[in-house]
């Protein structure tokens, strides 16, 4: 059945990612630069050896790095039909469980995490966005009211996003049941972290590096497709795109992340890269589907899910 599943998934991905736009995937694999690609790829790979990271270092107790990575690669498989990153979450809070700790402890423990994850998100775009020389004046120039624009734009979406959450009593009370029950008691969990500020320190530069891997599998296949750009404005691009396109209820956030990362990288680049960003999603979505559902079923055979 599960075999069966994987199938259909990645078939339904492939057309997806095949005809949102009107980029032919084939073409545009046969005119990359391969180095480029082939760094890209490294970058994608090394993204899952920082989720590794940011996992295990907000779990005091010892369930085995190799477990850990064969979970976050699994995780690739499992987040195309589960929306919104929830299917990560809940696969990792199971790990933990069939691990042998308790209920409270496991989800506090991905949920804490996530809090960080999101906290050091959100400092990297402040701090790729000083980079690139965006400030928030008025003088500033023609380039920077665009960038400006656009992000103001980004924010007014997430506060539409918010308002539905208030407004909308079935999307809140869908969004409680899957938000709360992983958060609940993370400060709790920090607190007791504190206490190994060398494990903790280990899960932040995990939940740093995934960030940064991301920015530059996006950055490569950037140079890849032949454009020419700084990093620090195609990481603007993939923080603020990733974050507003997987707010999109669909696998993987397949098409809001299409779209809002090339409109970004319009603005930042000043080039409209839509077909580094179809490579991109190439790599980072389609590529990893085989070995996560390999993983899924190494962990299920073990009795690790």
């Amino acid at each position: 059945m599960i075999t069966v599943a994987g199938v259909l998934v990645f078939a339904v991905m492939l057309y997806l990612e095949g005809t949102h736009s009107s980029v032919d995937p084939i073409r545009l694999v046969e005119g990359v630069d391969p180095g480029w690609t082939a760094l890209s790829v490294v970058g994608m790979a090394a993204s899952y050896l920082a989720a590794t990271m940011g996992f295990l270092g907000f779990v005091p107790e010892r369930i085995g790095f190799a477990r850990a990575g064969l979970a976050q690669l699994a995780g690739s498989f499992v987040r195309l039909v589960a929306p919104g990153g929830f299917g990560g979450m809940a696969l990792n809070t199971r790990l933990l469980l069939r691990a042998g700790i308790a209920p409270g402890p496991a989800a506090s423990s991905v949920g804490a995490g996530q809090l960080i994850g999101l906290g050091l998100h959100l400092g990297q775009l402040a701090f790729f966005l000083w980079l690139t020389g965006f400030r928030p004046d008025p003088t500033s120039s023609k380039d920077d009211t665009v960038l400006g624009w656009t992000i103001m734009a980004c924010l007014v979406v997430l506060a539409l996003l918010a308002v539905a959450l208030v407004v909308a009593p079935t999307l809140r009370r869908w969004a409680l049941r899957k938000v709360v029950p992983l958060t609940e008691g993370s400060l709790g969990r920090l607190r007791q972290l504190a206490r190994h500020p060398g494990h903790l320190a280990f899960g932040m530069l995990g939940q740093l590096l995934i960030s940064i891997t991301y920015a530059w599998t996006l950055y490569c296949c950037v140079r890849a497709c032949g454009g020419h750009p700084k990093f620090a404005a195609v990481a603007v691009a993939f923080l603020l795109g990733n974050a507003l396109g997987s707010a999109v209820p669909t696998p993987a956030g397949v098409g809001g992340v299409e779209l809002a990362t090339t409109a970004l990288l319009a603005e930042t680049t000043g080039v409209n890269n839509l077909n580094a960003v179809v490579l991109f999603r190439l790599i980072t979505v389609l590529l990893p589907v085989l070995p996560g559902w390999l993983a899924f079923g190494i962990l299920q055979r073990h009795k690790a899910l």
